[in-house]
C-alpha cells in the first residue's frame, strides 16, 4: 500500500517537473535560433565618366561587428547568431583576381556596403548591397566603343587586321570592338592610341577591366614607354575562347611597379590558328577600363 502511494507521488513529481520545464521554454524561448540574412547580388552604381555599371562581383566577404563570418556567393541565405538586437554588417564585394577561381579577393576599387540590421533570434532580413568606385579611384582608360574606337595603334605589319566598331551583338549599348582574323589577316597586335601617363608605379592597386567574347585565344599585355620614347611590350595573360560574353579583372599592380615606365598602352594580340575550322574567327571587346588608386 505504502509502496503504491510512493510510486504515485513519484509520477506526480515528474509530471509537475515536465510542466515546469515546458513553461520555462515558453517564457524564455531558445536564444540559439539564428537571424536569417538573405543576401542578394551586389549592384554597382557609377557616375558620369565612370563607364559601364556592369560587373562580375562573384563573392561577398561578410563581417558582423568586425568579426569575419565568411565568403559567400549570392544569392544566399546566411544564418547569424547575434548577441544583440542589432548588428553592424559590412558586405565587401569580391572578384576572382585575374579570372582565377582560387584567387578570390575583395576588390580594392569598390566600396563596402555597411548597414545595421535587426538580429533578434528568429528574425529575417533581405539585403540588396550597393557599391561604387571609391572616391579616390582614377579611371585612366574607358573604351566602350559607343562614340569612338580607342584601339587604333596597330603594331603589327598586317594591313588587313585591325579593330573596328560593330553593332553586331554588342555586350551593351550599340557598339563593341571587333577583330576578325583569317588567312589574310592572320595576326594582330593593337593598343590604345593615347598612352596612359598617370598609372601608378609605386605599388598602388591598378586593374584592367573588360568584357569579351572570342572564338580564339588572345593575349593581353602592356606596352611600356620610356622618357626617351623607347617602347617595350610584355604580354603576360592568355585569354581562352568564350562563346558567351565574359568579364575579367586583370591586376596590373606588380607589372607596373617592376617595369616603372613613364607611360603605358594596353595591348591585345592574337594569331589565326592553323587548325581553324572557320574562314573567319572573331574577337569582341567592350568596356575596357584601366582603374587605379
Amino acid at each position: 500500500m505504502h509502496h503504491s502511494r510512493y510510486l504515485d507521488y513519484c509520477k506526480l513529481f515528474f509530471v509537475l517537473m515536465g510542466m515546469s520545464m515546458i513553461g520555462c521554454n515558453v517564457i524564455n524561448p531558445d536564444e540559439t535560433i539564428p537571424t536569417k540574412v538573405q543576401l542578394e547580388p551586389f549592384e554597382l552604381n557609377v557616375t558620369s565618366g565612370q563607364g559601364s555599371a556592369r560587373n562580375k562581383i562573384t563573392d561577398v566577404w561578410v563581417y558582423a561587428n568586425t568579426n569575419f563570418l565568411g565568403v559567400f556567393s549570392p544569392p544566399v541565405e546566411i544564418d547569424y547568431l547575434g548577441e544583440k538586437d542589432e548588428t553592424l554588417f559590412s558586405f565587401r564585394p569580391g572578384i576572382r583576381n585575374n579570372g582565377i577561381l582560387s584567387d578570390a579577393i575583395v576588390y580594392p576599387m569598390y566600396t563596402n556596403y555597411d548597414i545595421t540590421l535587426p538580429t533578434t533570434a528568429g528574425s529575417s532580413v533581405t539585403v540588396h548591397p550597393v557599391t561604387h568606385y571609391k572616391p579616390n579611384v582614377v579611371i585612366s582608360l574607358n573604351a566602350d566603343f559607343e562614340i569612338t574606337n580607342e584601339l587604333v595603334d596597330n603594331r603589327d605589319t598586317i594591313a588587313a587586321s585591325f579593330v573596328t566598331r560593330t553593332m553586331t551583338d554588342p555586350f551593351e549599348g550599340n557598339y563593341s570592338g571587333e577583330i576578325v582574323l583569317n588567312t589574310e589577316a592572320n595576326f594582330i597586335e593593337v593598343g590604345n592610341a593615347i598612352p596612359l601617363i598617370d598609372l601608378p608605379i609605386d605599388g598602388k592597386s591598378c586593374f584592367l577591366e573588360f568584357q569579351y567574347k572570342s572564338e580564339m585565344e588572345f593575349s593581353v599585355g602592356v606596352l611600356g614607354i620610356s622618357l626617351s620614347g623607347q617602347k617595350f611590350s610584355n604580354f603576360f595573360y592568355l585569354v581562352k575562347p568564350s562563346e558567351d560574353w565574359n568579364m575579367l579583372y586583370i591586376e596590373l599592380t606588380d607589372i607596373l611597379k617592376i617595369s616603372g615606365f613613364s607611360a603605358y598602352e594596353i595591348l591585345f594580340r592574337s594569331l589565326y590558328p592553323g587548325d581553324a575550322t572557320k574562314p573567319d574567327l572573331k574577337i569582341q571587346l567592350d568596356n575596357i577600363k584601366v582603374v587605379h588608386l
